[in-house]
């Protein structure tokens, strides 16, 4: 699905984040968490993502419609965004991703003596 979107909309979470920039996407963030407050502010100094900041009502986080709204807008007018984004994403999918990882895991394994 990330593949053949604009955009993403998540949460910030680094399996979001990643998978976004993997597939070289901007995205717009809501954090709700310290972490991912964290991922989105990364995100964000990358050019390749905008933040709606969470409002506290009562105990209870809120998003504000037109923030969301404008964020999105934003994110799609702005080709800086997606250009940052297919950057990141380049320079993921160079490392070979996650079967390239566990290539170099095996082969560290069997020279270390572990199997």
């Amino acid at each position: 699905m990330a593949e053949r979107s604009d955009l993403l909309i998540h949460h910030g979470g680094y399996g979001s984040c990643q998978t976004g920039l993997y597939m070289g996407k901007p995205a717009v963030i809501i954090p709700t968490y310290a972490e991912r407050e964290s991922n989105a502010r990364r995100m964000g100094a990358l050019g390749a993502a905008a933040l709606v900041p969470v409002e506290h009502d009562r105990g209870k986080k809120r998003v504000s419609v037109e923030a969301l709204r404008a964020a999105v807008r934003r994110v799609l007018t702005d080709p800086s965004f997606a250009s940052h984004a297919a950057h990141a994403g380049n320079q993921l999918r160079a490392y070979g991703g996650a079967a390239q990882a566990a290539h170099l895991i095996e082969r560290f394994s069997q020279s270390a003596g572990g199997g």
